[in-house]
């Protein structure tokens, strides 16, 4: 305790230092950013422009480079702003440095460095060293399609050949002759596929029509996705005004921003709970076996990785030629490089553990985590089978998945939360060890994951016997406590922010073991209140009929967001000004655009992706009962009867529920 009260005597010393040099101290220092006229310099015969980082330095006693130093010193709020960022056209602004070498001895490397380093010089008194070259860009150079583009290409031609053929088929065949049709080609009826996505929520078991809060749930959570995200590319991005995004750090109503990564941990929650719900309902008439595990994780599989393949191989091959301007290949290029390297990784959904993949979709690692987990908790379910069995498994394995949380922390020396500093935000957490050891892995997330399965098992168990929660209702005010907690628990990840003394290593460890259980509690009792109505506040907005359909799309969603964003800032000519304002105007955008585009992914390929994984897994009997037309409207994990489809396949029905 007394280690903790000099940790925090130092934390609030140390904020005062962080106002100490005003906006006139800081503007004296060179822009950490700038970019020169792309399209103009490409224009003239044999323009070259090119990327590149520089380093500024005082081989004597400088007053502006100490300021800067010490500045940069607070690496957990501040951009290191001795390393500078620019976009130069080298045959303008440089021309006079390459007039200055003979045809022998020029060197872009060496222009470019005498070059900045004059124009720093005379302005600041201070020197410049090129860093590294990121890319130059000729007027020459393009962009073949290669062959990889072509075979693309080709995939979105028998994809749009098998939706018409499959909707003409569904019109002609099957509904002017009444006849059932064959499933397989019925999965690409748009019209069919349409039915079922602005169907209703849980037609004909009541115990499913409860599950309809998860819509409005995922949705909401791929919101706050979505902000985050929009906040790490606008800050990956070249900036006029960097001190918008350092100053961001003291202003309270943004702090939720720095530890709301914690929501995506929502995912494993309602992830983990439908599976051991469904799990139920589907031993009511089958009996469990090890032989499930198998196909589980297989239909888990087919049902998300053409969708998952089809935008990894867009963003491989036909993203890079869908603009231009000085970053594109900073941002969208390295992505598309990237991908094309480490595909495999995703496709196995091991990519959560290969460090040299930072640049490929890094946002999928959650895709890689939950499969993971939903690997190991179904194998958890069908081999404890009796009531005992499972609450003594699901016992050990949170008990066990808090010691892993705590030996990471303590063995490698990590932070309590990932430190969303400016710095990590510019490489995409590649260096951050908090990130890639302790955040993305799929054990180290074992704990969220483990109280999802024991919400589900709950839920189900109150609802088999009919248990009466009305006469808790006098308590509703405990149920209302759980979402200002829940953003209490968010906003204490703060007090790791300070670039004084580094947080004691009990301090650490003890909340890296327990603040995403904690957080995700609250979240497993929002979802049993709502279930069991033991309130209409939260049950009122998360079961809004109009996030029915955005729910079912949100998986595609999730997938294609990121491209808008990553497409925004590299087609940027000049740097960013950032605000408020337009934070939210590229948030409400990204919304907009991803949702729209989801609903035709999610119509021609993630649904009828679902509906031959769940033709073929089908027996002869379930193969009768989801032909006919009535069957269109039917929820994702009931028909119109009722009756209660494969839990393995439900489960993997609402396998949207993505970050």
């Amino acid at each position: 305790m007394y280690q903790l009260v000099i940790y925090l005597t130092v934390l609030r010393s140390c904020s005062a230092v962080i106002y100490s040099l005003n906006e006139t101290e800081y503007n004296k220092m060179p822009p950490l950013y700038a970019l020169d006229e792309y399209s103009s310099c490409l224009l003239e015969p044999g323009g070259t422009y090119c990327v590149a980082d520089f380093d500024l330095f005082a081989e004597h006693q400088s007053a502006l480079m100490d300021m800067i130093q010490q500045y940069s010193a607070h690496k957990m709020k501040h951009f290191n702003h001795t390393q500078i960022h620019r976009g130069v056209c080298v045959t303008k602004t440089c021309e006079r440095f390459i007039k200055d070498q003979t045809n022998d001895t020029a060197d872009p490397r060496q222009t470019l460095e005498a070059c900045l380093n004059h124009s720093i010089w005379e302005t600041y008194k201070i020197q410049a060293r090129l860093n590294g070259i990121r890319y130059c860009k000729r007027a020459s150079d393009t962009i073949d399609i290669d062959t990889y583009d072509v075979i693309v290409a080709v995939v979105y031609v028998i994809l749009i050949a098998l939706n018409v053929i499959g909707s003409f088929y569904d019109v002609v065949f099957c509904k002017k002759r009444k006849k059932p049709g064959n499933p397989y080609l019925l999965a690409f009826s748009v019209s069919r596929n349409w039915n079922r996505l602005v169907a209703p929520t849980g037609t004909g078991d009541p115990r499913l029509e409860r599950l309809k809060l998860f819509h409005g749930m995922r949705t909401m959570t791929m919101f706050c996705v979505f902000f985050s995200h929009t906040v790490l590319i606008m800050a990956f991005a070249y900036v006029n005004n960097p001190l918008f995004i350092e100053k961001s750090y003291e202003d309270p109503a943004k702090q939720i921003l720095f530890n709301g990564s914690l929501v995506t941990h929502t995912f494993f929650v309602m992830s983990s709970f439908l599976m051991a719900f469904n799990l139920q309902l589907h031993a009511e008439k089958h009996k469990l076996g090890l032989m499930q595990w198998p196909k589980g994780v297989l239909q888990r599989w087919l049902r998300l990785t053409p969708t998952y393949a089809l935008v990894l191989a867009t963003i491989s091959t036909w993203m890079r030629h869908l603009g231009s301007g000085p970053l594109w290949d900073l941002v969208v290029g390295s992505e598309a490089t990237a991908c094309r390297q480490y595909w495999w990784a995703h496709l196995l959904y091991v990519n959560n553990y290969v460090y040299e993949d930072a640049w490929c979709a890094p946002q999928t690692w959650y895709l890689a985590a939950d499969t993971q987990l939903f690997c190991f908790g179904l194998l958890l379910c069908v081999a404890a089978r009796s009531k005992r069995a499972r609450c003594s498994a699901l016992l050990l394995t949170f008990l066990a998945s808090l010691v892993i949380l705590a030996l990471h922390t303590y063995l490698q020396d990590l932070e309590a939360v990932v430190i969303q500093s400016p710095e990590t935000y510019r490489d995409l957490y590649a260096q951050d060890n908090t990130f890639r050891l302790l955040y993305i892995r799929g054990h180290t997330n074992l704990s969220t994951y483990t109280l999802g399965l024991a919400g589900g098992f709950f839920a189900y168990y109150w609802q088999s016997i009919g248990k009466d929660f009305t006469k808790y209702k006098n308590f509703r005010w405990l149920f209302w406590l759980c979402f200002p907690l829940g953003v209490l628990v968010i906003l204490s990840g703060g007090l790791f922010y300070t670039d004084g003394a580094r947080a004691p290593t009990t301090l650490r460890v003890l909340y890296a073991t327990f603040y995403k259980p904690v957080f995700q509690a609250l979240v497993v009792m929002i979802i049993l209140g709502c279930i069991f109505k033991i309130d209409s506040v939260y049950r009122s907005v998360v079961e809004w009929r109009g996030f029915t359909w955005a729910g079912r799309v949100s998986y595609s969603a999730f997938l294609l967001h990121t491209m808008f964003q990553r497409g925004l800032v590299g087609s940027q000519a000049q740097p960013t000004h950032m605000s408020d304002y337009y934070v939210m105007t590229v948030l409400c955008a990204t919304i907009f655009l991803s949702f729209s585009c989801a609903v035709p992914l999610w119509l021609c390929v993630e649904a009828p992706a679902a509906a031959i994984t769940r033709a073929a897994f089908a027996s002869s009997r379930d193969r009768r009962d989801i032909l006919p037309e009535d069957k269109d409207r039917s929820d994702a994990l009931t028909d119109a009867r009722g009756e209660k489809r494969d839990a393995l396949t439900a489960s993997g029905e609402w396998r949207d529920i993505r970050s």
